[in-house]
C-alpha cells in the first residue's frame, strides 16, 4: 500500500529530458548566483508540456544519470520553472526544478492510477514531492469516482548521489489487487487469481533509493486495514494490523485481527515477532474461532479446497528458532484445536478435540480427556470413540545431515500405525522408510463429477512399506530398493462395499513389479505389470515403459456399476467383462498411433427393467495409444442377431460402423432408451444401417441411416403390418435429444396395402415421454383378418377397409397420450365379420344376418385418452342397416358400443326417404297394427366387454320406441306398398 509512492517518485523528474524548444520560453536572463554552487551559470525557463509519454522520457532520463528503478508509463503534463546549468549540462545535481506535475493513466510496475498530482521541487540532487495525490479511478466527467481509492502524502528522495528515501503515505480504499500482483513476484502469494479487496493505511517508509525494490531493506511503520479480501466469489475477510513495524529484517506485529461480515462468529486474534537473519527466531500467540480453513488458505493459494476443508477453533502459542538448512534449534509449540469436521487432502479427519505439543525433538497429538481425567486416583479415561484421530506420537531430530523420525505410534482411522524413517541431506546417506499399519480406514471425498452427488470413498487397509534410496539419486528408480504390500479388506463407495483387493509392488535391481487383484462390483479383476529399469530411467518415464502381462475384469455387475453414478435405482442389469491383450510393449501414457493392445469386452444377460435385451454381446477393439477403437460388435440383441463392424474411436478420430440386425423383437430394441419404448414398435425387425458419430470423446452426436423391415408390426398397439421403410435417426448427447424418421413406409396388412410416414422424437432433455407424428393410407384391408390378428376376435365373415388415418401425440408415455382421426369406407363386409353382430342376429327373430353382405359403409372417429372413439359407423345392405357409436379401449381391448340394427327392404325405402324426408309421425299411427313389426324389425343393442367375446345386451325400451317410430313412418307414408311394388 506504500509502494506506489516509493516507485513513482523518481519518474517525476522525467520532464527534465524534454527539449526546451518544445515549451514556452522566457527571454534569457542572467542566472542568479547560488551560494552553494556559485560556479554554475543558470538559464531559467518556464516549461509547459502536455501529454508527454512518460515511458519515452524515462528512457531519456537515463542519459543524464537519472535512471528509474521501475518501469513507468502514462501521459504527463508539467508546469515547471527549470534552471539549466549552462556550464554543466550533464550534471544532473546542478539542475533546479520547481512546479506542478500531473500524470494521467499512470502505470508504475503493476500499479495504476487514473490521476497523479504533486508539487515538485528538485535542487542539489534532492527531489521533494508535496501535496502528493493519486486517484485510482475517475468517472466519465473527470471527477473522483464514488468509493474510489486514493493515496495522499509527501515524499523525498536523494537522487544524486543516491541517498535516502522517505515517504509519509495515507491510503483510502486502495485496491489490493495490483499490490498483490507485486507481492506475487516476490513469492509471497500465488499469482493465479490475485486477491481482491481494499486497503486503508497510514504508513511511513524510510530507506535508500537504490533499495526501493528490496522490501527487506526498508523501514515501514504504521497502521493498516484491509476490507473484503477475497480471491473468488467466496466470503470476504477484513484484516486490521495496528502499530506494525518492519525494521532491520524484524517484523513486530503487536495486534492482528481477521474477521468476516459473512461469518459473524469467526475471528482470529494474533500477535507475533519474527527476526529474519542467519537463523529465524519467532514467537507468536494465536486464538481463532470458527476459522474457515479453505477460505483462508484460498487467499494465498489457488485450489485451496483440494488441500483443506472445514472450520477450526484454535488457541495456543509458539516460539523457537530455525537455523540454516531448516535445522530446528529450539521449538516449543502448544496448540488446542477443535472442529466438528475437517478434511485434509480429501481425507476426512472428522471431529477434532485435540491438544498438539511440538518441541525440537517430539510431536504429540492427543485427544482431549474429559474433565477430571487428570486425577491420578482415577484411571485415565479413553478418548471419545467418534474421534477418527485418537492419538499420534513420534520422536524426531534434525541436523544438517539428516531429518529422522522414530517411535511413530498412532491410533487413527480406526486402526494403528507404527514405524520410523529418515530423510538424508548428505549425499553419502540414504533415505529410508519403514512403516506398518493395521485396519486403517480413511474416508475420502471423491472428486469425480460423474459419480453420485456427495459420494464418499472409504478404504480399509492393512499393510507395510519398506523402502530405501540414495540421497543423491532419489529420481533414479533403478537404485531404489523396496517392497509395498497392501491388503484392502473393504473398498466402499458411499454405503456400498464394491470390492476387496491385494496390492503388491516391488523394486528389484532391474525392474519394477506391480500386481493388483481381487473382487470388484460382484466380479473379479487381476492386473499384473512390470517395467524395466535402466540407469537412465526416471520416475516420470515408468508409465511409458510399463508392460501389462495380465489385465482382466470378469463379470462385473452393470447394475452396481451404473449405481455409482446416480442416486436413482438403475433400470439396467447384466454382467461386464474386459480382457486386455497387449500386442506390443503396451504403455499407459503412449500417444503414438500404433496399436499396442487388443480389447475384448463382453456383455452377458443385459436387461432393462427386468426384460432381457442382450443375451450376449462381444465388442472387439484395439487400443491405439491410450484410445480404444471399436472394430466390431457381435451377439444376440433383442432376440435377434446383431453384427456391426467398422472403426469407432472412443476419442478424437473416425466414428463409423455398419450394422445388421436380423429378426429382433421390436418391443425390446428401444427399451434401453425409455421404459415405455416397448409400445413404440412391435413385431419382428430386420434392418441395415450405417452409424456415424461426431465428437472428441465417446460420442457427442450420432446419426443412424439405413432401412428397416418389420413383420406384423405395430406402433402403440395400432397395426402396421409387414412394413418396409428407409430410416434416419439422429441423437445429440449433450443434452440427450433424439429424432427418428421413417419417411416412406410401405406395408401389406390383412390382405391390403398401407402407406404412410412415421416420426418419433424425444420430448426434451430430462423430460419423460416421446413425441409422435404419423399419417397413413389404408387400401382394401381385410376386416376379418385384421380383427383376428390384432384384436383377437373370431369371425367367419369377410370385409374390406379403405381410408385415411392420422396418429400423433406429445409427451407420450402410453396409448392414453395418443391423439388421432380416421375416416374409412367399409365395403363388401359380411355381417358376421363385425364383432357382436353374429350374436345380435339371433335377436332379429325370423330375420337372420347369415349371408348378409354390407355393400357400403363408413366409419368416422378419433383416438383420444387411450380409446378408439367411434363417432359414426354406418353399414347398409339390401335388407339390413346398422348404425353404431361408442368406443374401443386400445389398452384393455374392451368394447362399449351402442348399435341400432334394422331389417327390411332398404333398397326401396332409401329411394322414397330421399324424396319424402324422415319426419316422425308416431302420433298418427294406429298402435293396433303392431303385428306388422314382426316381419320388419329394429333392435337397439349394447356391446360391452372384451373385444374377443363381448356381451350383447338388448335395450328393450329403446328397441320398442325405435320399432314404434318406424311402424308409424311406414303407415303414414305408405312405405310398405312402395316396397311391394318395387319388389314385384
Amino acid at each position: 500500500m506504500i509502494r506506489p509512492a516509493n516507485l513513482l517518485i523518481p519518474l517525476l523528474i522525467a520532464a527534465l529530458a524534454a527539449s526546451p524548444a518544445t515549451g514556452q520560453q522566457n527571454p534569457p536572463a542572467p542566472a542568479q548566483p547560488v551560494p552553494a554552487q556559485p560556479t554554475y551559470r543558470y538559464w531559467t525557463t518556464h516549461w509547459s508540456l502536455k501529454d508527454i509519454a512518460v515511458g519515452d522520457l524515462a528512457n531519456k532520463l537515463r542519459a543524464i544519470g537519472l535512471g528509474l528503478p521501475i518501469k513507468v508509463d502514462g501521459l504527463a503534463t508539467v508546469e515547471f520553472d527549470v534552471s539549466v546549468p549552462l556550464n554543466a549540462l550533464r550534471t544532473g545535481k546542478a539542475y533546479r526544478i520547481e512546479g506542478a506535475l500531473t500524470i494521467r493513466d499512470l502505470v508504475a510496475d503493476q500499479i495504476r492510477f487514473d490521476l497523479f498530482q504533486a508539487e515538485v521541487t528538485y535542487a542539489d540532487g534532492r527531489l521533494d514531492l508535496d501535496a502528493l495525490r493519486c486517484i485510482e479511478q475517475l468517472d466519465e466527467s473527470g471527477q473522483v469516482a464514488p468509493g474510489g481509492g486514493r493515496l495522499t502524502g509527501t515524499a523525498s528522495a536523494e537522487l544524486l548521489p543516491r541517498g535516502k528515501f522517505n515517504a509519509e503515505v495515507n491510503t483510502a480504499n486502495l485496491r489490493i489487487g495490483p499490490i498483490g500482483k507485486l507481492l506475487s513476484r516476490f513469492g509471497f502469494v500465488d499469482a493465479r487469481g490475485v486477491v481482491q479487496g481494499a486497503v486503508t493505511a497510514t504508513v511511513s517508509v524510510d530507506g535508500q533509493v537504490d533499495q526501493l525494490s528490496q522490501p527487506e531493506h526498508l523501514t515501514i511503520r504504521g497502521d493498516l486495514a484491509a476490507t473484503d479480501l477475497r480471491r473468488t466469489p467466496a466470503i470476504g475477510f477484513n484484516l486490521a494490523a495496528k502499530q506494525f513495524r518492519w525494521e532491520q529484517r524484524e517484523l513486530h506485529l503487536p495486534e492482528l485481527r481477521i474477521e468476516s461480515r459473512d461469518r459473524p462468529d469467526f475471528f482470529i486474534n494474533a500477535d507475533a515477532n519474527v527476526r529474519f537473519a542467519d537463523s529465524t527466531a519467532f514467537n507468536a500467540n494465536l486464538s481463532a474461532n470458527d476459522a474457515p480453513l479453505d477460505q483462508l488458505l484460498g487467499l494465498i493459494l489457488a485450489d485451496a479446497e483440494s488441500i483443506v476443508q472445514g472450520k477450526l477453533d484454535a488457541k495456543g502459542s509458539v516460539n523457537g528458532e530455525i537455523g540454516p538448512q531448516t535445522t530446528v534449534k529450539t521449538l516449543d509449540a502448544n496448540l488446542t484445536v477443535a472442529s466438528p469436521s475437517v478434511a485434509l487432502g480429501g481425507v476426512q479427519l472428522g471431529l477434532l478435540e485435540h491438544d498438539i505439543r511440538l518441541t525440537e525433538n517430539h510431536v504429540s497429538i492427543a485427544a482431549r480427556r474429559p474433565a477430571g481425567s487428570a486425577n491420578n486416583s482415577a484411571p485415565q479415561s479413553a478418548p471419545p470413540p467418534e474421534l477418527i484421530v485418537q492419538s499420534l506420537d513420534a520422536d524426531f531430530e534434525t541436523t544438517d545431515q539428516i531429518a529422522r523420525f522414530s517411535n511413530l505410534n498412532g491410533q487413527l482411522f480406526g486402526g494403528t500405525v507404527t514405524g520410523e524413517g529418515q530423510f538424508a541431506r548428505d549425499a553419502a546417506l540414504t533415505h529410508q522408510l519403514d512403516v506398518r499399519w493395521q485396519n486403517i480406514n480413511p474416508e475420502f471425498t471423491l472428486p469425480f463429477g460423474a459419480l453420485a452427488q456427495n459420494a464418499k470413498l472409504s478404504v480399509q487397509t492393512s499393510g507395510d512399506v519398506r523402502w530405501s534410496a540414495p540421497a543423491d539419486k532419489l529420481m533414479q528408480p533403478n537404485v531404489h530398493r523396496g517392497e509395498l504390500s497392501i491388503q484392502v479388506q473393504a473398498l466402499k463407495i458411499g454405503q456400498e462395499t464394491v470390492g476387496q483387493a491385494d496390492v503388491q509392488a516391488k523394486v528389484a535391481p532391474e525392474s519394477l513389479e506391480l500386481s493388483v487383484g481381487g473382487t470388484l462390483l460382484g466380479g473379479t479383476f487381476l492386473i499384473e505389470s512390470d517395467a524395466a529399469l535402466e540407469t537412465t530411467t526416471r520416475w516420470d518415464q515408468i508409465p511409458a515403459t510399463l508392460r501389462f502381462n495380465e489385465f482382466r475384469f470378469d463379470r462385473l455387475s452393470l447394475r452396481r456399476l451404473i449405481g455409482l453414478t446416480t442416486t436413482n435405482r438403475s433400470r439396467y442389469d447384466g454382467r461386464l467383462g474386459l480382457v486386455v491383450t497387449p500386442t506390443t510393449a503396451m504403455s499407459i501414457t503412449s500417444e503414438t498411433a500404433e496399436t499396442n493392445a487388443a480389447l475384448a469386452i463382453r456383455l452377458d444377460g443385459v436387461t432393462a427393467d427386468g426384460v432381457l435385451v442382450a443375451r450376449t454381446l462381444r465388442i472387439d477393439a484395439d487400443l491405439v495409444g491410450l484410445t480404444p477403437v471399436i472394430q466390431s460388435v457381435r451377439g444376440t440383441y433383442a432376440g435377434g442377431q446383431l453384427d456391426a463392424e467398422g472403426r469407432w474411436t472412443l476419442g478424437e478420430g473416425e466414428k463409423l460402423l455398419t450394422a445388421r440386425l436380423n429378426r429382433a423383437d421390436g418391443r425390446r430394441i428401444l427399451l434401453p432408451i425409455h421404459p415405455q419404448a416397448d409400445q413404440w414398435v412391435g413385431g419382428l425387425v430386420i434392418g441395415r444401417a450405417t452409424l456415424t458419430g461426431r465428437g472428441d470423446g465417446l460420442v457427442d452426436s450420432l446419426r443412424i441411416s439405413g432401412s428397416v423391415r418389420v413383420e406384423k408390426g405395430t406402433t402403440f398397439g395400432m397395426p402396421v403390418g409387414d412394413a418396409t421403410s428407409p430410416m434416419d435417426v439422429t441423437v445429440d448427447f449433450t443434452p440427450l435429444t433424439w429424432r427418428a424418421r421413417f419417411p416412406a413406409i410401405r406395408s401389406t396388412l390383412a390382405g391390403g396395402r398401407v402407406t404412410g410416414n412415421l416420426a418419433f422424437r424425444s420430448a426434451g432433455a430430462n423430460v419423460d415421454g416421446v413425441h409422435l407424428d404419423s399419417n397413413w393410407r389404408v387400401n382394401h384391408v381385410d376386416f376379418e383378418s385384421l380383427l383376428d390378428t390384432y384384436v383377437g376376435t373370431s369371425t367367419i365373415g369377410r370385409g374390406d377397409l379403405t381410408g385415411d388415418f392420422r396418429l400423433r401425440g406429445r409427451n407420450i408415455k402410453d396409448a392414453r397420450d395418443l391423439e388421432g382421426q380416421f375416416r374409412v369406407r367399409l365395403g363388401g363386409t359380411d355381417a358376421t365379420a363385425v364383432p357382436g353382430l353374429s350374436s345380435a342376429g339371433s335377436l332379429l327373430g325370423a330375420t337372420s344376418l347369415v349371408g348378409v353382405r354390407f355393400e357400403q359403409g363408413e366409419a368416422v372417429g378419433r383416438i383420444r385418452k387411450g380409446d378408439l372413439l367411434l363417432e359414426s359407423v354406418a353399414m347398409t345392405s339390401d335388407r339390413v342397416q346398422v348404425t353404431a357409436s361408442g368406443k374401443v379401449g386400445l389398452l384393455n381391448r374392451r368394447l362399449d358400443i351402442d348399435t341400432v340394427i334394422s331389417t327390411g327392404n332398404f333398397q326401396g325405402q332409401n329411394v322414397l326417404l330421399q324424396r319424402l324426408g324422415t319426419e316422425t309421425l308416431t302420433e298418427i299411427v294406429p298402435i293396433g297394427a303392431v303385428n306388422r313389426i314382426l316381419s320388419d324389425r329394429t333392435i337397439v343393442i349394447q356391446m360391452v366387454g372384451p373385444a374377443r367375446d363381448p356381451v350383447i345386451r338388448l335395450m328393450t325400451g329403446e328397441t320398442l320406441r325405435a320399432n314404434a317410430s318406424r311402424f308409424a313412418r311406414q303407415q303414414a307414408l305408405g312405405l310398405i306398398i312402395a316396397d311391394s311394388l318395387l319388389i314385384d
